[in-house]
């Protein structure tokens, strides 16, 4: 065998030293310019965006307290309402009862008022019949009388002669 000089071959996944230096002098520029010119603008708008959200998270937590305190108004006023809807309701009730008690009562002082002045119509026309029949009964008695004295009749005549005459008086 031939002795000679055994160099090593270059190892794959490792790169040279050289490549290295490079490599991390290369990244430590990148990196002192993205810290010095892009990090900068970056962590001002991440700034921007977490106080734009902290305020939209204030101002929906504020709108959320508004809403709610104006759902609790209208629920009281809507509270209010049915209150003074039963009140009115109530009311109503109350002035209807009222004037049917009073169409009730009026209805019966009519009545009674009707009945009164029949009652009074009646009087009248029986105290009218009375007199009617009084004034009648005396003309027929006067009438009796004077055909009683016409006959100058006896007295067994004279029944026959009233019992034709009262006849004549039922027939008219």
């Amino acid at each position: 065998m031939v002795f000679g000089v055994v160099t090593q071959s270059p190892n794959p996944i490792l790169p040279s030293t050289g490549e290295i230096i490079w490599s991390v002098i290369s990244f430590a520029i990148l990196l002192v310019l993205l810290v010095k010119y892009a990090f900068p603008p970056v962590a001002g708008m991440m700034a921007k965006r977490t106080d734009k959200i902290r305020d939209d998270l204030q101002a929906a937590e504020s709108a959320r307290r508004d809403a709610e305190r104006l759902l609790e108004e209208r629920r009281v006023e809507l509270g209010r309402a049915r209150e003074e809807g039963q009140r009115i309701i109530e009311d109503a009730r109350a002035t209807g009862e009222a004037l049917r008690q009073e169409a009730i009562q009026e209805a019966q002082r009519e009545a009674q008022m009707v009945r009164e002045q029949a009652q009074l119509q009646v009087a009248a026309e029986r105290s009218r019949l009375i007199l009617e029949l009084r004034s009648e009964l005396a003309g027929m008695a006067i009438e009796l009388s004077t055909r009683i004295l016409a006959h100058e009749l006896a007295s067994s005549e004279v029944d026959p002669l009233v019992e034709s005459f009262l006849a004549e008086a039922d027939s008219e």
